[in-house]
């Protein structure tokens, strides 16, 4: 076997799975307060760029990758979202599920 793949495949798997524990821990509300987002949207755009690079020289091991990253990087970024403008409720406790009440406290309901 090529040591560049292995490399390459090795790479791959630590840049992906490092991101995981973040998407785990962020998964429940209020608990993005230490992320910044500005770091987040960085780091999602060079995956982005990566996997575009990726696939532009038909590697796909790093298009592959880059673009699950990114997909990854979404992901917290969007519960950064949710944490600091849909569901801003100081009356909320860190870690909890967010219930039904919750979600009908913070909708506006618009009729057409």
């Amino acid at each position: 076997m090529d040591i560049s793949l292995i490399l390459a495949t090795v790479g791959a798997i630590l840049s992906t799975v490092s991101n995981i524990p973040q998407c785990y821990k962020v998964r429940r509300l209020h608990t993005t307060n230490d992320i910044h987002s500005y770091s987040i949207i960085i780091h999602m755009i060079s995956a982005a760029v990566w996997s575009a690079y990726g696939f532009y020289l038909e590697l796909y091991i790093l298009g592959i990758e880059s673009m699950f990253v990114a997909f990854l990087n979404c992901l917290i970024l969007m519960a950064i979202f949710r944490d600091r403008c849909i569901y801003n409720d100081p009356d909320v406790h860190k870690n909890e599920p967010i219930t039904k009440a919750q979600i009908h406290k913070n909708v506006e309901y618009r009729n057409p």
